[in-house]
């Protein structure tokens, strides 16, 4: 199927976005990238769901997630992967903010979505740096840190970065659950190549992951402003963090499995991305 009978095929009034040409190296760390990222939020909801139904385990974050997979059978080599995949999806990231391969306009609102394509690449080399670590050894693996640096609270310019970063935080999460319930992320897939059923699978897995990510990420950033604001460390800073939140909430294990689910639906999402998103490559 040609590129551009691809470009114009439409799905419930979803149609593939127009996206500048990128050479074929770009999509090759693109999927891997993607799939690697769903492995990690597959975990995490599998921890969470599994201490919502009292399987036993332990809430965890995506380190946590990393470790998990580094006990499994020929971990170390799926780790492996599992970094080298990270850091494919950071050279992507990376690529999206500087070469632009999203189409974003050059006004406010999309200068904003390439540094947010920026600030997430660093996110995941860290995360591809720790699961490399824990294949050579350089790290016997600590999990999910929940407290804020105390420096950061000790002077005005620390807890003002802070409630930046908190800020930053709570707004993506609040766009995840836009992008969720506006279901956009559907204009990336190839919807000619994907089968009826794949395609509803992609639009209710990618609508409940989203919604459920932005969820807790605006907890985790709720968490942080409240430290910028009254300078007392506190004891949200990451997934698995904010995961605890919620199961400490009223129904919590209700409200947690629920999560846990979406978690994996955001995985299950990621891994159709990195098999069927739509990447215009050069010919």
């Amino acid at each position: 199927m040609s590129s551009n009978t691809a470009s114009k095929f439409k799905w419930n009034g979803f149609q593939v976005a127009q996206l500048p040409q990128v050479p074929s190296w770009v999509e090759t760390l693109g999927r891997a990238g993607h799939i690697a990222k769903g492995c990690v939020y597959f975990i995490v909801g599998i921890l969470a769901f599994r201490v919502a139904i009292d399987a036993g385990g332990e809430i965890g974050g995506a380190r946590n997630a990393i470790e998990e997979i580094g006990k499994q059978p020929f971990g170390q080599a799926l780790l492996l992967l599992v970094a080298i995949g990270l850091i494919g999806y950071t050279a992507w990231r990376w690529v999206q903010a500087i070469q632009n391969t999203e189409g974003a306009d050059d006004d406010a609102k999309g200068i904003a979505k390439r540094v947010g394509y920026g600030a997430s690449g660093v996110t995941y080399l860290g995360l591809g740096l720790y699961a490399g670590a824990l294949v050579f050894g350089f790290t016997s693996g600590s999990g999910d840190s929940g407290q804020q640096p105390s420096f950061l609270l000790d002077s005005t310019w620390g807890r003002a970065m802070l409630g930046i970063v908190g800020t930053g935080i709570a707004i993506a999460g609040g766009y995840f659950v836009y992008q969720g319930w506006k279901a956009k992320f559907m204009e990336q897939y190839n919807l000619a190549r994907m089968s009826e059923t794949l395609r509803q699978t992609a639009y209710h897995a990618g609508r409940m992951g989203l919604i459920t990510r932005g969820i807790a990420f605006a907890i985790i950033g709720y968490f942080l402003l409240r430290s910028a604001w009254f300078g007392a460390s506190g004891e949200i800073a990451g997934m698995g963090d904010a995961l605890s939140a919620i199961a400490a909430q009223t129904y919590g294990k209700f409200l947690l499995g629920v999560v846990g689910f979406g978690l994996m639906a955001y995985a299950v999402h990621m891994a159709l991305l990195g098999w069927y998103r739509r990447f215009n490559v050069q010919s």
